[in-house]
């Protein structure tokens, strides 16, 4: 199994997850706090040992944005990108893109959404948000 590019230490098993369709997050070892991007410190107490935990894959929108232009062959524009407050952890914000309308009409904070997995155009798995039926 491949990791895109954009693949470090720290992120590359993320990356993995995504491949197999999976939402993971990191979790401290010594404090338990819940953390998103991937960094090999912590945060709130500094310890380096933690471990990949799934996730729900469940949110509300937080914010989102339209983008009009387009960044090489990668997207066609207009497309979405959302930044998603996990139910596994309020102060984690996830971006991803958008299932629903290109020009995100359809959106509106504190709307649920649940991941999903495509690839971008240029073949890096990503996640994707689709309204939730939850309500």
């Amino acid at each position: 199994m491949s990791t895109p590019g954009v693949a470090d230490r720290d992120s590359a098993e993320w990356w993995e997850a995504l491949e197999r369709h999976e939402l993971v997050v990191q979790r401290c070892h010594d404090c338990g706090v819940v953390r998103w991007p991937p960094r090999a410190l912590c945060a709130r107490c500094g310890s380096v040992e933690w471990s990949w935990s799934k996730a729900t894959g469940r949110g509300t929108v937080a914010s989102w944005i339209v983008n009009h232009h387009t960044f090489g062959s990668s997207f066609e524009s207009p497309y979405v990108v959302l930044m998603v407050r996990l139910d596994d952890a309020d102060d984690i914000l996830m971006p991803g893109a958008w299932a629903g309308a290109r020009d995100g009409r359809d959106l509106a904070a504190g709307a649920h959404v649940d991941a999903s997995f495509d690839r971008a155009p240029d073949g890096t798995p990503r996640v994707v948000w689709t309204r939730s039926d939850r309500g």
